[in-house]
């Protein structure tokens, strides 16, 4: 019985002893925390607050390089000497056996009258003094080969231009017409070809040849540039028809004998401005059982596709043995539908006596 009392009062004071332990160790915790508490808010109360930034823009400072030009251009600015007044004689300080003359003496220039009339008067008669001589002889005109000219000049017909399209009705009642009035297809084709080596280096240009099926030099407008002039110069000497058919060989033929007004319409939807139409005034109608186009049709036609076109293109027929009704017929189409272009004939000239 003494054992187990001894035993017993061993377990008491070992746990007596741990909950001391415990109690010490948790105390000891929690005063370190209240300190550490204590010091965390006495530092907080004790720092002064900061002041925000304050943020200032600076203007940027300029390179030497600009300053110096600023002072470099001010300094010449007000060091410029003034301009010397020029006087009407050549004077040297130097000794020469070599004395200049005066200068001649000008003529006094009185100012036109700025009367408008006066004005558009002037005007009218020097403009119709350069366009006489600019259009006489047959083929002559264009800016000269490289200049920036667009006078455009075709048989003795006159206009400016930009982008041109030449038509060529290659029948071979065109050909007979043309040979009895002595322009043979030969010389059509030459005139054609000086024709293009004076054109302007501003224009664009287009060939075109039809019977009942037509052929372009180019399925576009070229610049006149000096290879694409050479290009056409070269296709007019080996594919421009002179006996009344197209050539073989011949490169964007349309076949299938479309006509004259599909041709037309073709040539339209390239935009020229200018168009020279060469023929008899009898063109086919190509397709079916060939046909002359009546002129109403031809009338009809030619407003649909001027009014289709942001600009009305300028249309020159250029005849060579058209009838009298015909002549007429067309005159009155061109003078409707033909946005100031106009009618002329390749005639025989009279023999000189």
């Amino acid at each position: 019985m003494k054992i187990d009392e001894g035993a017993k009062t061993g377990r008491s004071e070992r746990r007596r002893l741990a909950m001391t332990v415990l109690g010490v160790s948790l105390a000891l915790h929690a005063g370190l925390a209240v300190l550490a508490g204590v010091w965390i808010v006495a530092k907080h109360f004790s720092t002064p607050p900061q002041p925000p930034p304050i943020l200032t823009a600076k203007p940027h400072p300029k390179s030497p390089a600009k300053v110096r030009e600023q002072t470099m251009q001010a300094a010449a600015s007000e060091g410029a000497a003034q301009k010397t007044a020029f006087t009407d004689r050549i004077q040297s300080t130097r000794a020469s056996a070599l004395a200049l003359p005066d200068l001649p003496r000008l003529p006094s220039f009185s100012p036109p009258s700025m009367e408008p009339g006066a004005l558009s008067a002037s005007f009218y008669s020097e403009a119709s003094a350069l366009a006489a001589g600019a259009g006489s002889g047959i083929g002559s005109g264009g800016g000269g080969a490289g200049g920036a000219g667009t006078g455009v000049s075709f048989l003795g017909v006159q206009t400016q231009a930009k982008r041109i399209v030449l038509m060529f009705d290659i029948s071979k009642t065109v050909a007979g017409a043309a040979a009895k009035a002595g322009m043979p297809m030969e010389r059509i084709r030459d005139e054609t070809a000086r024709l293009v080596e004076e054109l302007g280096v501003n224009t664009r240009f287009g060939l075109v040849e039809f019977a009942r099926n037509y052929a372009f030099f180019r399925t576009e407008l070229v610049p006149s540039t000096s290879t694409n002039r050479k290009a056409a110069i070269t296709w007019l000497h080996s594919f421009f028809a002179t006996e009344g058919a197209l050539p073989r060989g011949l490169p964007n033929v349309v076949s299938g004998s479309p006509g004259f007004l599909v041709a037309l319409e073709a040539v339209f939807k390239l935009q020229p401005d200018a168009i020279f139409i060469l023929s008899d005034g009898s063109m086919q109608r190509g397709t079916g059982i060939a046909s002359t186009i009546p002129i109403p049709e031809l009338e009809q036609t030619l407003v649909r596709l001027q009014t289709s076109q942001p600009f009305r293109a300028k249309v020159f027929f250029v005849g060579v043995g058209v009838l009298p009704e015909t002549e007429k017929a067309l005159k009155r189409v061109l003078a409707s539908a033909g946005g100031g272009g106009s009618f002329s004939e390749i005639k025989r000239e009279a023999p000189l006596r």
